[in-house]
């Protein structure tokens, strides 16, 4: 019985370069677009805050 699971049934997966320079494109532009929702939310939250530390 082998120590870890074998996910892939023995069938090994070989990228082309080309298939993966297009995964790692697609990933930066995934995490790329991540990263501008979360800024996006975290100015919208200071923004809401010092409107709110204006009134008070």
């Amino acid at each position: 019985m082998p120590d870890a699971p074998n996910h892939n049934n023995g069938i090994e997966e070989c990228l082309s370069e080309e298939q993966v320079e297009e995964l790692m494109v697609r990933t930066s532009r995934k995490q790329v677009r991540s990263d501008y929702r979360r800024s996006l939310g975290s100015e919208a939250s200071r923004r809401y805050c010092d409107i709110n530390n204006k009134k008070n």
